[in-house]
Order: C-alpha cells, then structure tokens, then sequence
C-alpha cells in the first residue's frame, strides 16, 4: 500500500489527494468527519473496516484473486497489477459513482502544444505521421496521442489482467458521452481511458462514427480546456480524420497544423479546395498554419 501512495505521490497534477493511514483509529475519526470519498484497503483487514460502510461512499479491497466479486460486499481489485492500472479502476468507478462529488481543480498557468495533423484526401498517411510524431515526442515531452479517425486502426494487447487476451476499449466514444452526459467528472474519466505503450499515452478512436459528428464546438472546447488544465501533458497530438464544425473549432486551437503533401493530381486538387474553402469562411490564419510534410 505504501509503495502504491508513492506513486499515486509522485503524479503531478493529480485528480486525488491521497493520504495513507496506519491508525485505524484516525482512519475511523476521519470517515465520521466525512472526509474520505473512497478507501483503498488490503483483504486482509476486512474485519477492522466493518462499519465505515455508511461514512464512506466507496470501499474498495485490493484482493489476492480468492474472492468472488458478485458475492463481496466491496469492490474488488486484483493486487498483483500495476499501480497504474489499479489507479485507472478507481478513477473508473468514482467517475461513475454518484455519490461521490467532485470538484474540478484547475492548474493555472500550464502550457500545451496541441498540435493536429489532417488531410482532405485519403491514402495520404495521416495516421502514419501523427503517430511517429507522437512516439517522437514522447521521449522528452508527456505526449498524448487522440485518434479522432472514423474507425479504429489500432490494437492493443491487455495489459494487468488475467484470463484474457485481447481487450476492448471505448476510448473517445466514452470521452464523448462524458463531454454530453457527465462533464463535471471528465478528467476522473480520461485517465482511466488512456492506454499507454512505451512511453507515450494513447486515446484510441470512437466505437461509432456518429459519436464523432454528434460533438459540438462547446463540447471540443470543454475537452482541450480539460487537457490543458487538468491533465498532466506537454503535448497533444490530433489525428484529424473527419471535417466539421468540432474539427474546425480543434485546428483554430492547434499551434501546429499538418498535412502530408499530396502527391496526385487528384490529392492536389483536393488540397487547393480545401484552402480555399478556409480562405472563403474566414479561416486565412488557419490556412496559413498548415505546413505540407513528407510521408515516407
């Protein structure tokens, strides 16, 4: 438990103030003053935390894998995983508990370099650029790689549990029912979204297209404001692959634009539409901001 309290410690810019107790007396004096929304315990000590059911909204026990989770009285998490993905279990259940409240604390004065990457052809490679450009980014900078493609291209092992192979993420289409249903309790939900390979972190694409044109330029504002002020990264990168009004609110905001250089004349003409559809809606700067690269 120490060890998981370090590192829960050493995050910056945490959604959680954590403490630890070694006194079940204080833990007790504490619950009765109402102030522990969720208690992370070991199995063993069960018997010494009946009764805090009615001062503590969550209780959750770290478990060897012996019990049964539809038959404990407490929610259950497998002990013998990483502390990051015990932390993105909790994160998951206090943002779907409504009985926990939470109050959103922004970090002043962060900086973020929200960079997108988008073309209006296809075959250009956009995903191939963004990622590698990601992965670069990632060995100096906290990166974030978003997938807004209509359909996902990526795949993930599982990572930390037993008795599966492959898992399933929901990625942004959760982000969006979130955006729609649940904004007070985002942040809590991004975390435990994220996947993370090699050192960069991942928010992989919508179940649905739909979900993706059902997003407004208020619901896109609110979730760069939440990765700019209540998210630890330096850098985030937006793989564009849909148009609309959300996209275009995204490439306003971006500091950086790209677009893999079209190499046909059918891209090319494509490409000239495109500018000139941002230079005819009174987008001129954001024209201006697109920079052509090479895809290799």
């Amino acid at each position: 438990m120490s060890c998981l309290v370090d590192y829960l410690c050493r995050k910056s810019h945490s959604v959680m103030e954590t403490r630890l107790f070694t006194s079940l007396d204080m833990l007790k004096k504490t619950a009765e003053a109402g102030g522990i929304d969720v208690l992370l315990a070991g199995e063993e000590v069960v018997g010494e935390i009946r009764g805090l059911q009615g001062k503590i909204p969550q209780i959750m026990l770290l478990s060897e894998g012996s019990q049964v989770s539809e038959t404990s009285e407490y929610y259950l998490l497998f002990k013998y995983q990483s502390a990051q993905n015990i932390v993105k279990e909790v994160l998951e259940q206090i943002a779907e508990d409504d009985r926990i409240h939470y109050t959103q604390h922004s970090v002043v004065g962060r900086t973020v370099d929200f960079i997108g990457v988008y073309a209006p052809f296809g075959g250009a490679g956009v995903t191939k650029y963004a990622l590698s450009m990601a992965q670069g980014l990632s060995k100096h900078y906290k990166t974030l790689y978003v997938s807004l493609e209509l359909f996902q291209g990526i795949q993930f092992l599982q990572d930390g549990k037993k008795g599966q192979g492959k898992e399933h993420y929901r990625g942004m289409s959760e982000v969006i029912f979130y955006l729609k249903q649940r904004k007070d309790k985002l942040s809590l939900k991004l975390e435990s979204l994220v996947v993370s390979v090699d050192g960069l972190d991942y928010l992989i694409t919508v179940e649905d297209y739909r979900d993706l044109y059902s997003v407004n330029c208020d619901d896109m504002c609110l979730f760069l404001k939440v990765l700019l002020h209540q998210s630890e990264y330096e850098k985030v990168v937006f793989d564009i692959g849909f148009i609309g009004d959300s996209a275009l609110c995204l490439m306003e905001q971006c500091s950086q634009l790209y677009m893999p250089k079209p190499v046909t004349q059918s891209q090319q003409k494509k490409a000239q539409a495109f500018r000139s559809f941002l230079e005819r809606e009174r987008y001129q700067k954001m024209a201006r901001n697109f920079k052509c690269v090479e895809v290799y």
